[in-house]
């Protein structure tokens, strides 16, 4: 393995219901702006970038070159991923890691407000048996909670106060348009979306972009920033939504420990991890196996994906949350000192896909 991988940028724009006012590239550009503000540097210095993106989220095929002029991929390298975006930050490991590039880009972007989404989520589907049924992402979500709940897995209660708690700490987030408060009773009563499931109990929509400047340890110590270093990788695909024990966590389960293994860390060593969930039953499965309780204070410091983040983006959020608190620069989030840290992504109908990424605050 070749040199140590350390992210020295970060960028979002306010992740928001409605983004009119830019088109996708505009968008993506704010978010590049900041990130590269932030680590010192400027575009030109980029070698590479690696873009998440979906052609049917952006409602054009090769939605990557929307992006390409402002990720500055005329003439270099660029890669891809159509997935969340925390695929997008293990591809650009893999090329910094191996002593390809030195100093890479990676950025995701999602504009929810423009798709019809039933119709996006339905696509996911096997087109031959499932599609004409209408299997959406809120019908097998529903599936899968409804059998959790009627085999006792978890209660809508404990969802319910999941949601109410990611609202609550994703007011205290600038990057996210601020959501009504709600009660636990007010998530119980809200609309049913697909049985046992109600409206709230999904991440509202959303429109944004985040960017991170990836880089070798020799340019972040060149550079003087305070770098945080990426100690630990893994992602999984477990079978097909309705291949797939309802509920399941063991791919999770699996990828983690790959990732600590990776890290050389001990169990649950984690300072804060900041979990990819857009169902509240789903916080409540995948909390633990990150070593937290579903309302623990150290878990998701940013709200989370239920606070309201763009689908693909979100696991882009979920290492920029990471990044800020072990830099001490989360404002009224932090912890105070967190050395540790553990970003989680998800994809698929029933969250079919995890990716993990374990950092730690300066060159470790």
């Amino acid at each position: 393995m070749g040199s140590r991988v350390c992210i020295v940028g970060v960028g979002q724009t306010v992740h928001s219901s409605l983004r009119e006012d830019v088109d996708v590239a505009e968008m993506v550009l704010e978010a590049i702006n900041e990130a590269l503000a932030d680590a010192g540097l400027e575009l030109r210095d980029v070698e590479n970038a690696v873009t998440a993106c979906m052609d049917f989220w952006d409602g054009r095929t090769i939605a990557n070159m929307w992006v390409a002029e402002v990720v500055g991929s005329y003439r270099k390298s660029e890669g891809r991923t159509c997935m969340d975006a925390i695929g997008a930050m293990l591809y650009m490991w893999t090329r910094i890691s191996t002593g390809s590039f030195r100093i890479g880009l990676v950025t995701a972007h999602c504009k929810e407000s423009a798709g019809r989404i039933p119709d996006i989520e339905t696509a996911a589907t096997d087109p031959f048996t499932q599609r004409r049924l209408g299997f959406d992402g809120n019908v097998v979500s529903g599936l899968v909670a409804r059998y959790l709940l009627d085999n006792g897995r978890y209660t809508r209660e404990a969802a319910a106060e999941v949601v109410v708690e990611a609202r609550r700490r994703g007011s205290k987030n600038p990057k996210l348009e601020p959501l009504q408060q709600v009660t636990v009773d007010e998530v119980l009563s809200a609309p049913v979306i697909a049985d046992p499931l109600r409206a709230l109990d999904r991440a509202p929509n959303r429109d944004g972009a985040v960017a991170l400047v990836v880089v070798s340890e020799d340019v972040a110590v060149g550079l003087g920033r305070t770098p945080v270093t990426v100690k630990g990788v893994g992602a999984i695909t477990g079978p097909y939504w309705s291949d797939a024990e309802p509920g399941s966590t063991a791919a999770l389960e699996k990828v983690y420990r790959v990732a600590m293994d990776m890290a050389g860390w001990d169990d649950h060593p984690a300072d804060l991890v900041e979990l990819s969930a857009q169902f509240s039953y789903q916080h409540l499965l995948f909390a633990p196996v990150l070593g937290k309780d579903p309302l623990d204070p150290t878990l998701n410091t940013s709200g989370g994906w239920l606070a309201g983040n763009p689908f693909v983006v979100s696991g882009a959020a979920r290492i920029a949350e990471c990044v800020h608190q072990l830099r001490g620069t989360a404002g009224d989030r932090q912890l105070g000192k967190a050395d540790r840290a553990v970003a989680h992504g998800i994809h698929g109908l029933a969250a079919q896909t995890h990716s993990v990424v374990l950092l730690e605050g300066g060159l470790s």
